[in-house]
């Protein structure tokens, strides 16, 4: 087996079949459930073995904002104010159209 460390001494990979670049070769006892429970940097590589790391935390991963961005807000209204004028330029066809035919009756 190969086990690759970081500058921390924390085991961040390892192969139990052909080689790793960097790989440091390990021949002892691993701790009970290693390869179930492998994490990078769960396990440090100390005096030549392998412990859990005490000091591991699990990394939390960033959650997605559930609200719109402030681009999509932008986005959105700019669409908002071009449907607004879309809107007014038609109202404007039809009255200059109604002029045309005749102007309005009074």
């Amino acid at each position: 087996m190969q086990l690759l460390i970081n500058n921390q001494q924390a085991i961040t990979g390892y192969v139990t079949v052909g080689s790793a670049d960097q790989g440091i070769e390990y021949t002892g006892t691993l701790p009970d459930g290693f390869e179930e429970n492998f994490k990078p940097s769960f396990y440090l590589f100390q005096n030549g073995t392998v412990v859990a790391n005490p000091n591991y935390v699990t990394p939390v991963e960033p959650t997605p904002d559930s609200g719109p961005t402030a681009e999509q807000e932008s986005l959105t209204a700019i669409a908002k104010q071009m449907a607004d004028q879309q809107q007014h330029i038609a109202s404007l066809e039809q009255a200059l159209t109604a002029l045309a035919k005749g102007g309005a009756k009074s």
